[in-house]
C-alpha cells in the first residue's frame, strides 16, 4: 500500500491542512484537505471516502468535492456511521447551507452512502476495511485496512481507553492521533484527545495486548505546539525503543 498524508494537522494555513489521508490514490481517510490537494483528475479516481467521525474537520470537503464531481458527472462513495452521514444531510448537504447532492440530480446522487456498522469487516475493492470504536467526545471509529498481506490501522481522533480497540486490530503500521503536549493532558483526558504521556499510556496497552509495536505514525498535531509535542514524543520512543514519527503533508510512504 503508498500512503500519502494530505493534511496532518488540527488546523490549517499556507502549509499545514487538516486531516486527510490517501491510500493509493483510490482510497480517502477523512475529508478535511481532499480538494486542497488533490487535483480535479485526482478527485475523480477516488473510489471511496471514509469517515471516521462528524467533526467538522475531518467532513469539511465533502460538499465541495461533490459539487466538483457532479460537473465531472461524476459520484463518489462515502463510508461511516449512521450517525455521520445523518449529520452530513441533516446539517451541510440541506439545501440551506450547500445542494443536497444526495438527491440532486434526481435518480442520479453525486453523493451515495454506504453505511458503516462497527466491527463489521465490509470489502471495498481491493481493501478490507473493519471500522472500530474508539474513545472520542462524539461516537467515533477508526480503520483497520487490508490488503493482501499488508494492514494498518488509522484512529481518527481519539482520546485515552484503547485497550478494547487494540484487542481486535492487527496493524503493521498504526496511524494514530497526538494533538497537543502533555501540559494539555487534563484537556486531553476531558476532550478524548491525546498528548504525548497519554499516547505511551496507550502503546504500552498496545504491546502489552499484541506483543509487539507497530509502525507509528502521528497525526492531528497542533502545528503552533509541534516542536514541543516532538521533543516529548523523542522522549517516549527513547522509553519505548521504538521509532515514532510525526508525520506531514506530502509524506509518503510505502507499507
Amino acid at each position: 500500500m503508498k500512503i500519502k498524508f494530505l493534511g496532518a494537522h488540527n488546523s490549517e494555513s499556507s502549509t499545514v491542512r487538516l486531516a486527510s489521508i490517501l491510500i493509493d490514490n483510490v482510497l480517502a481517510l477523512d475529508a478535511g484537505s481532499l480538494t486542497r490537494s488533490l487535483s480535479f483528475t485526482a478527485q475523480q479516481k477516488l473510489e471511496a471516502v471514509l469517515l471516521t467521525h462528524q467533526h467538522y474537520d475531518h467532513i469539511r470537503d465533502i460538499p465541495v468535492m461533490a459539487m466538483n464531481l457532479f460537473l465531472h458527472e461524476t459520484a463518489i462513495n462515502i463510508y461511516a456511521t449512521t450517525e455521520v452521514c445523518a449529520m452530513l444531510a441533516d446539517h451541510l448537504l440541506n439545501h440551506e447551507l450547500y445542494r443536497n447532492f444526495l438527491e440532486w440530480p434526481q435518480g442520479n446522487p453525486t453523493i451515495v452512502f454506504n453505511l458503516m456498522e462497527p466491527l463489521k469487516t465490509i470489502q471495498i475493492g481491493d481493501y478490507k476495511v473493519t471500522p472500530v470504536p474508539v474513545s472520542h467526545s462524539v461516537p467515533a471509529v477508526g480503520f483497520q485496512i487490508t490488503s493482501g498481506d499488508k494492514t494498518l490501522f488509522y484512529t481518527g481522533d481519539t482520546g485515552p481507553g484503547l485497550a478494547k480497540c487494540w484487542q481486535m486490530i492487527s496493524p503493521k503500521l498504526l496511524i494514530i492521533e497526538t494533538t497537543a503536549p502533555n501540559r494539555y493532558e487534563d484537556f486531553g483526558r476531558k476532550s478524548s484527545h491525546l498528548t504525548p504521556s497519554l499516547l505511551k499510556e496507550e502503546l504500552l496497552s498496545f504491546r502489552q495486548i499484541k506483543g509487539y509495536l507497530p509502525q507509528i505514525y502521528l497525526v492531528h498535531m497542533n502545528p503552533r505546539q509541534e516542536k514541543e509535542i516532538a521533543a516529548e514524543i523523542a522522549a517516549v520512543s527513547s522509553d519505548l525503543g521504538h521509532p515514532i514519527t510525526l508525520a506531514h503533508e506530502g509524506l509518503q510512504i510505502n507499507l
